[in-house]
């Protein structure tokens, strides 16, 4: 089986897929697939998954063309091509190329087709659906969502080719779970790109109204984003008089980010629209629990009383963290524990890459049609 997976950035600053998409690669090259990762170039690409695997890395200039692209597909004789997102144009170029070649892909749409995600920018989307969009998702022989309900909002679009619900896997042991409440501080962490999609200003609101009742608590705010997004958020936090409280600070990587997710008490992430949320899988492998919204795909956490998921509003989100922050140290420890061992069980990235494996063989090979595939 020779596959090729595409995604246009692995630049660390671009969020979960820059970390999910390479250890989706990393497994199928241990389970024996010919896998070949192609991205485009990029100052701080994160490829260290790949070191050590049988994993090909195929680098492409900014500029690259059709006939580029046509020509390599043309000589690597690909069997099937995975599109890591869309929206962007060279999604689009390689899914062109794939069909005049008479190569299947997958699309893999990592939230842009999610009801917040076509919001923004909306009215050039709508314009880019009918042009060329559309036609390029249904045409492909599968879409590859990470959720059930990602799935469902696809389908709303009436996008009719079949769907597979496979969530995104992580490397369970590069997110070892604390072992002692005794290095837990009293902190609440959001780690992740900032932006208005992730709901940090609602967070700060319901801080607002809690900080006085929990003064020992502080919340971090860590990661990158515009530097105007940025500012804006330390100036929300001055006129909130919450400068004394919160913290923004920069991003951070490797052991430095493990340290983080395991010397902070809770993780929060309030965002308004997530396909996945790599950030929680992470946090939880970590034994921090989490609050989060309904707009992400992680209904578990109320289901194994391993966290909290509500409905974005401030009066939820107060409510959530004043239910976490009340809880004693070894409370917040033993749900943190019971995390861990959730994320262990339903997301190492082995067990993630069998289930696509299979959904490989059956889109080339046919026979049983696999439980996670929706028509």
């Amino acid at each position: 089986m020779k596959i090729l997976s595409f995604i246009s950035s692995l630049d660390i600053n671009d969020g979960g897929p820059s970390r999910s998409v390479p250890m989706l690669v990393k497994g199928l090259a241990e389970l024996g697939v010919d896998v070949t990762l192609m991205t485009i170039c990029s100052e701080n690409m994160n490829v260290h998954a790949l070191e050590g695997s049988t994993a090909k890395l195929k680098l492409l200039e900014p500029s690259f063309s059709r006939g580029e692209i046509a020509q390599y597909l043309k000589d690597e004789k690909f069997q099937l091509i995975q599109i890591q997102s869309m929206w962007e144009l060279p999604y689009h170029k390689v899914m062109v190329e794939a069909r005049r070649l008479g190569i299947p892909y997958i699309v893999t749409p990592r939230g842009m087709l999610e009801p917040w995600s076509l919001s923004q920018k909306k009215w050039k989307k709508k314009l880019a659906w009918w042009l060329y969009q559309r036609n390029d998702v249904q045409k492909s022989v599968c879409v590859f969502t990470t959720a059930k309900k990602e799935a469902e909002h696809v389908s709303e679009l009436g996008v009719t080719t079949c769907k597979a619900v496979i969530p995104n896997g992580i490397e369970t042991s590069s997110y070892p779970c604390k072992t002692s409440v005794d290095h837990v501080n009293k902190q609440v962490l959001f780690l992740g790109r900032m932006h208005v999609k992730k709901g940090i200003e609602i967070l700060f609101d319901a801080w607002k109204r809690i900080h006085a009742d929990y003064s020992d608590w502080r919340l971090l705010v860590v990661g990158n984003g515009e530097p105007e997004y940025i500012q804006s958020l330390e100036n929300r936090m001055e006129s909130l008089g919450l400068k004394d409280s919160i913290k923004v600070l920069p991003p951070v990587y490797g052991n430095d980010k493990i340290q983080l997710y395991q010397e902070s008490a809770l993780f929060c992430l309030p965002s308004f629209s997530e396909n996945f949320g790599m950030v929680i899988a992470e946090a939880m492998s970590c034994g921090t629990p989490v609050i989060t919204t309904t707009n992400c795909p992680w209904d578990i956490l109320n289901e194994t009383n391993t966290g909290w998921c509500v409905n974005l509003s401030v009066d939820n989100l107060e409510y959530a963290l004043r239910k976490a922050l009340s809880m004693s140290s070894a409370e917040l420890y033993d749900r943190g524990q019971r995390a861990s061992q959730l994320i262990y069980d339903n997301f190492d990235y082995r067990s993630v890459t069998r289930k696509t494996l299979s959904l490989y063989e059956w889109l080339l090979n046919g026979g049983k049609k696999p439980a996670f595939v929706y028509e």
